[in-house]
């Protein structure tokens, strides 16, 4: 996965969230500490067609409203590591994903696995949703 990433991005429109060592930060004995880093998808299609599973998260660079939602996706991040990796695809420069699962409004969220078909959580369906729900429907696919 590694080779479609590129170095440490938070204003890129095509960004993952990845668990990794946090670069100069050590704890109380010396040992590496990790986290989400923000880096910078250089091959989207390649690594969509890589075999992991994915969770796409679109949101929209002009709201700034998406800011409570992307902190608790980030947190989705830390603890899901290993059984999806979340990027983070800004809506205005995305057009054509939007376009392809049909994304009427964000935030909004499509799970990509290797071999089952891709499927939209569709926020619009929903009189109202919580961050919750969006696990839950996880959880219903089998993938947390």
């Amino acid at each position: 996965m590694m080779q479609y990433l590129g170095d440490y991005a938070y204003n890129e429109p095509a960004i993952a969230m990845v668990y990794e060592p946090v670069e100069g930060e050590l704890d109380d004995d010396g040992s590496q500490l990790y986290g989400i880093q923000y880096r910078k998808i250089t091959d989207l299609d390649g690594l969509l067609v890589s075999g992991s599973t994915f969770l796409i998260y679109f949101y929209s660079s002009m709201e700034y409203s998406s800011a409570d939602i992307t902190a608790v996706v980030e947190e989705m991040a830390y603890e899901y590591n290993g059984k999806l990796t979340i990027l983070m695809l800004d809506s205005l420069e995305n057009k054509n994903l939007m376009d392809k699962y049909e994304i009427e409004a964000v935030p909004d969220f499509v799970l990509i696995r290797s071999g089952k078909t891709d499927e939209k959580f569709g926020t619009t369906s929903y009189e109202s949703w919580t961050i919750g729900d969006v696990i839950s429907w996880l959880q219903e696919k089998g993938v947390v």
